[in-house]
Order: structure tokens, then C-alpha cells, then sequence
């Protein structure tokens, strides 16, 4: 499994700045948020693809591990076109796996109906990913994927070999997460039940494409090791499945640019010392 950490962490600051410090930090690969008013390092829509795999590659990583491009998929058609275009952009910019959600189920509206719409927007989104050799990976991030069952579910509802997993080994502990919009974003409630990210990731190992490697207290990403989560059983889990991607460190970028780039270095100290003694 390679190291990798997620631009958000530095997110009050511009895309060098925490190409910058991440680089420093020593990680070999770079996770870049393209994720509207929350997090936008990158831009799909504007941005130029081969200059920004050249700005990348001058920082000396081995490669962009993932685009974040998280999307309210079930309630806009506008989230739709914008994961189509990310993977469009992330074939020219030489980036692998596009990271999404499905977004929240609004309020009246049945998990039934709400799969029927997905359905047909992920064929529509997988037939692109197809196109352009990029994968989309679904991360537990919606009203659906934060149980047991629905991020399996989500999965089963195309048959594509461009069709993953990005797993959040903290977003089903906590319930929730951040959604976003052209309009801003919201912390949202995901669940009302919190569930156990282990069990989860059994089910859907065999499909993970990259991993969010998270720890929490409550709802606040804290330093890897320091809070709740059960990181090494998940490290076990992708081993005993032979995973080989990314480990992408991850906070909500909450913090200061000092506490944060002290969290990816004692995170990625946690990291070498788990895979060692795995």
C-alpha cells in the first residue's frame, strides 16, 4: 500500500501552498479536492489538464492518487455533468479514480425512488469512465452508502469494471458528512445509527480503488491513531485483499495550517508503523 494525503487538509490555503507542504511532509502521492465552495484546488470546468499534471509532478510526487469531486447526485443533474467532465479532465490530467458521493435523499422522497434515479445516472456517468480509462469510485459519503448494506447495494446497481470504492474508514463510525453545491456546503446528517467501518469495508473490499484514511473523536478528524476508529482492522482487511493503492490522509481541513501539517507528518509515522506491524 502506498502513502498518499488529501489537499483538504489545507484547504483555507491555496493548491501550492498544500502541494507544498504535503511534499514536505514526505508523502509520495497527493490526493486534490475539486470540490465547489468547500474545497476547490482544482476545476475541471477551467483548469487546464496537462499544466496542472506538470505543477504536480514539480513538486516531485509520484502521481495525483484521486480527484474529490464529491456531487449531490440524486437531487441535480448539474452534479452529473460535473463528475462527467472530472472524468473527461482526469484521463488528460493523468489522474486514475474520481471520487464521489451520491448526496442526501431529501426529505419525502423513499430510498426506492431515490435508487431509481441513481441507476440511470451512474450507467450515463460509467459510460464516460469507460471512455476515458478513469474510475469512479463511490465513497461512503450519502443517505445511502453510511449503512452496511446501501454502499454494497449502490455497487450491484451497474456492472462495470470502472465501478469502485473510495473507503472512508471514518464516515460510517460518525454518520455524517459534508455535502456541497454550487450554492456552498452543509455538514449533513448521513444516519441516524452509527455503524462499524470494519464490517462495512469486508463487503466491499474486493472493489476498493482508493482508500480516505481518517480517524475521529466524535465528528472531528483527529491525527491517525488518536481516536476511534479501527484503523489497523481495516488495514488488515485491505491486506488480506490485496489492496495496493493509496492510503489518502484526511481531515475536514478545519485547522491551521501549523496543526495541520504537524497531523500529516505524525499520521504518516502512524501509517509506516501499522503497515510494518501488520
Amino acid at each position: 500500500m502506498e502513502l498518499g494525503c488529501n489537499t483538504v487538509n489545507f484547504r483555507k490555503m491555496d493548491l501550492d501552498y498544500a502541494l507544498e507542504k504535503i511534499a514536505e511532509a514526505g508523502y509520495e502521492y497527493v490526493e486534490v479536492e475539486a470540490n465547489l465552495k468547500w474545497c476547490s484546488h482544482a476545476d475541471p470546468w477551467k483548469d487546464d489538464p496537462v499544466k496542472f499534471k506538470d505543477k504536480v509532478k514539480s513538486f516531485g510526487f509520484k502521481g495525483v492518487s484521486a480527484i474529490g469531486s464529491h456531487r449531490e447526485l440524486i437531487t441535480s443533474e448539474q452534479g452529473v455533468k460535473d463528475i462527467k467532465r472530472a472524468l473527461e479532465w482526469a484521463h488528460d490530467a493523468g489522474v486514475p479514480v474520481i471520487l464521489t458521493g451520491e448526496g442526501r435523499i431529501p426529505e419525502g422522497m423513499s430510498v426506492e425512488n431515490a435508487i431509481s434515479i441513481l441507476k440511470p445516472r451512474y450507467e450515463e456517468i460509467l459510460e464516460v469512465a469507460e471512455k476515458n480509462k478513469v474510475f469512479l469510485a463511490i465513497e461512503d459519503h450519502g443517505s445511502i452508502s453510511l449503512t452496511p448494506d446501501g454502499l454494497p447495494g449502490l455497487l450491484r446497481l451497474v456492472k462495470s469494471e470502472w465501478f469502485g470504492v473510495n473507503f472512508d474508514t471514518a464516515n460510517i463510525h460518525r454518520g455524517d458528512y459534508v455535502g456541497t453545491d454550487s450554492k456552498g456546503y452543509e455538514w449533513k446528517m448521513g444516519t441516524k445509527s452509527r455503524y462499524d467501518e470494519v464490517e462495512l469495508l469486508k463487503k466491499v473490499a474486493d472493489k476498493v480503488k482508493h482508500v480516505h484514511i481518517k480517524d475521529v473523536v466524535g465528528r472531528k478528524a483527529v491525527t491517525l491513531g488518536k481516536g476511534e476508529i479501527n484503523l489497523k482492522g481495516c488495514l488488515k482487511v485491505l491486506k488480506d485483499t490485496n489492496y495496493s493503492g493509496v492510503l489518502s490522509y484526511e481531515t475536514e481541513g478545519f485547522e491551521d495550517p501549523e496543526e495541520a501539517f504537524k497531523m500529516i507528518l505524525d499520521s504518516k509515522e502512524f501509517l509506516i508503523n501499522a503497515l510494518r506491524n501488520l
